[in-house]
């Protein structure tokens, strides 16, 4: 059930961005037609949606939710619970990604995109803002 609630968290936000962009054509066509007389400078839908584009980001979103409501399911007590966990699925999962990582930066594993630069700074310090060859006394 958390990944249903969670895939349709994922979905309720790709409605409303859908929306958006809906209304914004709306919003153009209005406008071209206060402006002028003619019909023939309204606004394309095919300017405003790219079918292609958007199912796939639908489908990424719906998918994102689907595996937030999954990976979140025993701290989530009930389907609204849920719903908000897969709307929020893009955000949640990159804080969750970025939290791992700098867990292991703190706990001592360096990850190896960034051991070259964190080892081995320019002027001759190293990882702490120390000068090369001193020694760090812990309590």
């Amino acid at each position: 059930m958390s990944i249903t609630y969670g895939a349709l968290g994922g979905l309720v936000v790709e409605v409303v961005v859908f929306y958006g962009r809906i209304a914004t054509w709306q919003a153009a066509r209005h406008q071209a037609l206060t402006s002028n007389k003619r019909r023939k400078q309204l606004p394309r839908l095919g300017k405003y949606v790219d079918p292609a584009s958007d199912a796939l980001a639908a489908l990424t979103r719906v998918s994102l939710g689907a595996g937030a409501g999954l990976l979140f399911a025993p701290q989530l007590t009930g389907a609204l619970a849920t719903v908000a966990v897969g709307a929020s699925a893009p955000a949640l999962l990159r804080q969750f990604g970025s939290a791992r990582s700098l867990q292991a930066v703190i706990g001592g594993a360096v990850p190896q995109a960034v051991a070259p630069a964190v080892l081995a700074p320019a002027g001759g310090e190293d990882a702490v803002g120390m000068p090369s060859g001193t020694e760090v006394l812990e309590q």
